[in-house]
């Protein structure tokens, strides 16, 4: 594929080097690898005053007007989630990019239900969603559910919609064998929760499930391991030593080898999120054999099918949680069968190379 069948596109993305699974899938994917794409960068960091956050806001605005000017850059993305803090932030980039006539890709990669409703109800927060977001050249959604969304908030029913995903690291693919994992699943079945730390993220339900886990079924060899880092943590730590909770391990955030081990040993991931858009925790978990115990919200229902792919349910309830786990711990033929099914659908559309290559296909002329 030619460079020159790409026009000059601008990302604009937070720093890579912060967890989160906006950074990590375009650090994941390397777009600005390619000659005609590159990365803006829009986040520091450490946290910031609420001073210092409206200068460096406004230097970014300034930067990215003279970034699509200088550059010439005809194409812009810009990666929103519905949430208060970054919809009114990245709004007033997709402003700026109307007002230089540049075409506008929207990905909404995180989106919050009482936000949604929020602006629904707001004139204000409606009006800034009308004449921003609903204005945009063409969409990136991970699931057919945003687009009726995105329709219902005032976007054109004909505008263009690219039904996507977020993406699997592939980088240790070469490294896996189902087979050691089955075998080591007989001894010690490892539940993993790979995720920013915070309470909607579901980590005190995934906790007390485990617990349930580890109640219901003393005989069977069990562990959580906990990857991660947020503003949650250290009372999730402090949960599970008053709770006095055995076989909880807790690695903070991983990369590189860590991320690597991590996911070539685990063998079940619970992730029972409030609200959600297609978390690439989910869509590694598939790639490295990994049964997927969730809930149904977002773009999740899309992928995963109950005892196809894994387990899923509207319930907060720990208990049910519990069950899956039940279900897949009690079972070795149904791990092995939905390992299967996982690792090989992820292959054939979740990889970083079959990712890469369908969103720079969004981008050609």
């Amino acid at each position: 594929m030619s460079h020159k069948e790409f026009p000059k596109t601008l990302i604009i993305v937070p720093n890579l080097n912060l967890p989160g699974g906006v950074a990590n899938y375009y650090k994941t994917l390397r777009l600005n690898k390619e000659e005609s794409i590159n990365y803006f960068y829009i986040s520091k960091a450490k946290p910031r005053s609420f001073v210092n956050t409206v200068v460096r806001l406004v230097i970014n605005y300034i930067r990215f007007s003279f970034h699509l000017i200088k550059y010439r850059y005809k194409v812009v993305v810009v990666n929103p989630t519905l949430d208060p803090r970054s919809f009114h932030r990245d709004s007033i980039f997709v402003i700026i990019a109307h007002l230089l006539r540049k075409k506008t890709f929207i990905f909404f990669r995180g989106w919050l239900d009482p936000f949604e409703e929020t602006i629904k109800s707001s004139r204000f927060k409606y009006f800034l969603f009308r004449i921003s977001y609903a204005r945009a050249g063409e969409y990136i959604v991970l699931g057919n559910i945003f687009k009726e969304k995105l329709i219902a908030l005032g976007v054109p029913a004909n505008a263009k919609f690219n039904i996507e995903t977020t993406v699997a690291d592939s980088s240790f693919l070469d490294q896996i064998d189902l087979d050691k994992k089955f075998e080591s699943f007989k001894e010690e079945i490892k539940l993993l929760f790979l995720s920013r730390i915070v309470r909607e993220k579901g980590i005190y339900i995934a906790i007390d499930a485990f617990t349930g886990f580890l109640k219901k079924f003393p005989d069977r060899k069990c562990s959580l391991v906990i990857a991660g880092d947020g503003p949650e943590l250290s009372s999730v730590k402090s949960y599970v030593t008053e709770k006095q909770i055995p076989h909880i391990i807790f690695l903070g955030h991983v990369n590189g080898e860590g991320k690597k081990k991590l996911l070539l040993e685990s063998h079940v991931l619970i992730f029972p999120s409030y609200s959600e858009g297609l978390p690439n925790t989910i869509l590694e978990g598939m790639l490295y054999g990994m049964p997927i115990i969730s809930r149904r919200t977002g773009g999740i229902p899309e992928i995963i099918a109950n005892n196809i792919n894994g387990f899923l349910t509207e319930s907060y309830e720990p208990c049910v949680f519990t069950d899956f786990i039940l279900k897949i711990g009690s079972d070795k033929i149904l791990y092995q069968e939905i390992a299967q099914t996982n690792h090989q659908a992820a292959l054939q559309r979740f990889t970083s190379e079959k990712v890469k290559e369908r969103v720079l296909n969004l981008f050609r002329v």
